[in-house]
């Protein structure tokens, strides 16, 4: 299974054309967005997997995506807790 990231861009300007920096989940990196065939520039979402930009994404895409990972995320934790209190 391949696992998306939405990323919200913050600058295009890296000094490479295809490099742009994001917003991933508080933390910035460079990614490459030579797959896309729009210009996107700050502000704008993509998809973002092993550092490359998918595709584009509105913002209610990219908060739909991120409350699926949250919840996803949050059902591990329960999953864990309860192995956990288990072996104690």
């Amino acid at each position: 299974m391949c696992l998306g990231i939405p990323a919200q861009l913050v600058d295009r300007d890296t000094g490479h054309p295809d490099l742009a920096a994001v917003d991933m989940g508080g933390v910035t990196r460079v990614i490459n967005m030579g797959l896309l065939d729009e210009p996107l520039g700050p502000g704008d979402w993509v998809l973002v997997h092993m550092g490359f930009a998918l595709s584009a994404m509105t913002a209610d895409e990219a908060r739909d995506a991120l409350d699926a990972l949250g919840a996803e995320r949050e059902a591990e934790d329960a999953e864990a807790a309860g192995l956990e209190a288990r072996i104690r």
